[in-house]
């Protein structure tokens, strides 16, 4: 690696001189030679600030951000009223990975210089970092209202808004299967005077429905202060604000006498993952039952299940095993490959076995504590090339009252995507046989395995 050259430094070149090559050097862009020129300078003038400035301007474009750090922090020391220390200052936090400091130091600068758009950005990304996305989106609104055409500002928002809201809300809304059915069981349960109780808020949509079906008020709780706010939003649009309340948090946080007037006579929640469980509805449910409902309260969804199929696809299997490739065995590769996907889409499949339920939880009065095991012999019905176990929910929400998204009813959007439960290699398998399928969830996580 070529060193930077020595500054041309002499007994007769006063301080100030050497201090003018080294800007005439940063001007250029020359940025080695001018660190290496006020290294120099800041060594006769250690109390000079804008010396130490200079060299923390020259050691940031040099990507030295340990060092940049060190010469902002001593120019400042030396003089409080740098504009832009704070940012300066928290883009080296920023670069050397110091989340908190970083977002304490934009922070800083944000309130120093609101209408700043850079400042804005750089506090967003700094959130972000810190996984506190709500926030991160409104200071990137911000930076985009002060500046329009802030690119870097588009490209973060759209990241943010993807993080925060992912792609299965779009569907669900539009899943008009669910939404009937959802209505089916909330118009049947809600009853004159009720308080219903929402956990999940999204939308609106279901709580919306509660208070069309004559619910007195509905409350409905959002975590995601963004999503709470366009759900407000959406709520008054409808015109039904003066009788659903959006509360801003948890349902863990929402208290009775605070939040809620009196416990509620109906909960309704949709916190359901797409193997059931891992958005945590059974926690959720048992703690709302034990502080926020009447004793006799009603629950939509009464109960859920996972169903599954053995299925045979080319396409599966070509997606998620090897076998060769251009005349080399690769198999032994596939043991790196997860042995549970999500499918985006429905890909093209047979099945190999009737629909089986795997198993079956009480969400009316959760226990999610308990973990459960269970063993199914499943006969094979056709003969073929089985891929894996093709998995999807159903519920009970009200008596009468079922859904699941089986992938083999067709329909035009759904937010649950199916599962596929992958063995070690493809089977074959013959009609007659059984396959033996055991499944597991710990209240929090569904798995299942499949062995010949």
């Amino acid at each position: 690696m070529a060193k930077p050259p020595k500054p041309p430094v002499g007994p007769t070149v006063p301080a100030e001189e050497l201090f003018a090559q080294g800007v005439e050097h940063q001007n250029q862009g020359r940025w080695a030679e001018a660190e290496a020129v006020y290294r120099e300078v800041a060594r006769m003038l250690p109390r000079a600030s804008a010396v130490h400035w200079n060299l923390g301007t020259v050691r940031k474009h040099l990507g030295q951000w340990k060092e940049a750090l060190d010469a902002f922090r001593k120019a400042v020391s030396l003089d409080p009223t740098w504009r832009g220390r704070d940012f300066n200052i928290g883009l080296c936090h920023q670069k050397l990975g110091h989340a908190n400091e970083a977002a304490e130091s934009f922070n800083r600068a944000v309130a120093a210089e609101p209408d700043d758009p850079i400042n804005r950005f750089n506090l967003a990304a700094a959130l972000r970092d810190l996984g506190r996305l709500a926030e991160a989106v409104v200071h990137t609104e911000t930076a985009l209202e002060l500046k329009p055409d802030f690119i870097e500002a588009e490209l973060q928002l759209a990241k943010l808004r993807t993080a925060l809201t992912p792609r299965w809300h779009v569907p669900m809304m539009n899943d008009v299967e669910r939404n009937a059915a959802y209505e089916a069981a909330i118009t049947a349960a809600v009853r004159p005077g009720d308080i219903v109780l929402e956990i999940g808020t999204g939308s609106g949509l279901l709580a919306m429905m509660a208070a069309r079906a004559g619910a007195a008020h509905v409350y409905t709780c959002e975590a995601d202060p963004v999503i709470a706010e366009t759900a407000r939003a959406i709520i008054a649009t409808n015109g039904y604000a003066d009788r659903v309340t959006v509360i801003a948090k948890p349902s863990g946080t929402v208290t009775v006498g605070k939040d809620l007037p009196r416990p509620a006579d109906l909960l309704v929640s949709e916190i359901l993952s797409s193997d059931l469980l891992s958005e945590r509805v059974l926690p959720a449910v048992r703690d709302a039952r034990d502080r926020l409902l009447t004793p006799e309260a009603r629950i939509i969804p009464q109960a859920g299940g996972v169903r599954a199929l053995l299925a045979e696809s080319r396409v599966m299997e070509r997606t998620f095993f090897v076998e060769e490739a251009c005349g080399f065995v690769l198999d032994e590769f596939n043991r790196l490959a997860p042995r549970a996907v999500r499918l985006d889409r429905i890909m093209p499949f047979r099945p190999l076995s009737a629909p089986f339920q795997v198993l079956t939880v009480d969400l009316a009065d959760p226990q999610p504590g308990q973990s459960w095991r269970g063993h199914l012999a499943v006969p094979v019905t056709a003969d073929g090339r089985c891929v894996g176990l093709l998995q999807w929910i159903w519920l009970k929400l009200w008596d009468g009252v079922e859904f699941e998204n089986s992938p083999l009813i067709p329909t035009e959007a759904s937010g649950w995507q199916p599962g596929l439960y992958l063995p070690r290699r493809p089977l074959d398998l013959m009609a007659g046989e059984t396959v033996e399928v055991t499944s597991f969830h710990d209240g929090h996580n569904v798995w299942l395995s499949l062995k010949r």
